[in-house]
């Protein structure tokens, strides 16, 4: 597994053991593989930082059992570390990029529009369930998407956005999500 492989799946792990309390690696790792959809998060990793390809077929096969069991899909050739997924669910990641620390909720589809190409998300996004980013849109850093919205536009960064289509609805402090969610 290359360098950038293992850091990205530490950040994932830290991130999400951040609540688990002390302990080893070992407790670490069990913590995170415990929900189907960072057993998923977790295979899709290993099959997509691998240079042997027969790792890296092993690796998909278990990547696309585990998608089908949790409901994660991931289509995105450039996926940051530290993503959250609090509530396992159907959730599809079929971006151009997404940044570090995407904190994502259930029925989320980040995808393209078969017209215009696929979406960019920045660092520190936040995904309210039900919501859709779709197309080649540009998403900032530290930005909240609100539970049901529908992206059909560029969102700047701090900012919330909300409804179908979404419009910005406030400006946000960078800090915001985090103090928001507690991640």
């Amino acid at each position: 597994m290359n360098r950038k492989g293992i850091d990205l799946l530490a950040m994932d792990i830290g991130r999400r053991c951040r609540k688990c309390g002390p302990g080893g690696r070992a407790r670490r790792l069990a913590f995170f593989l415990a929900e189907p959809q960072y057993r998923t998060l977790f295979w899709w990793r290993l099959s997509s930082n691998f240079t042997a390809p027969a790792a890296r077929g092993i690796f998909r096969r278990f990547y696309l059992r585990s998608s089908r069991r949790s409901g994660l899909e991931i289509n995105t050739p450039s996926l940051g570390g530290g993503l959250i997924m609090p509530h396992w669910g159907r959730i599809i990641l079929n971006a151009e990029s997404i940044g570090d620390d995407l904190y994502s909720l259930h029925n989320v589809t980040v995808g393209n529009d078969y017209v215009t190409g696929r979406p960019v998300l920045g660092n520190d996004v936040f995904l309210g369930a039900g919501c859709s980013v779709l197309g080649s849109v540009a998403i900032g850093d530290h930005v909240v998407v609100a539970a049901g919205s529908v992206v059909v536009d560029d969102v700047r960064s701090c900012t919330v956005v909300a409804g179908n289509p979404a419009r910005v609805v406030r400006d946000i402090r960078p800090d915001h999500i985090t103090r928001m969610i507690g991640y």
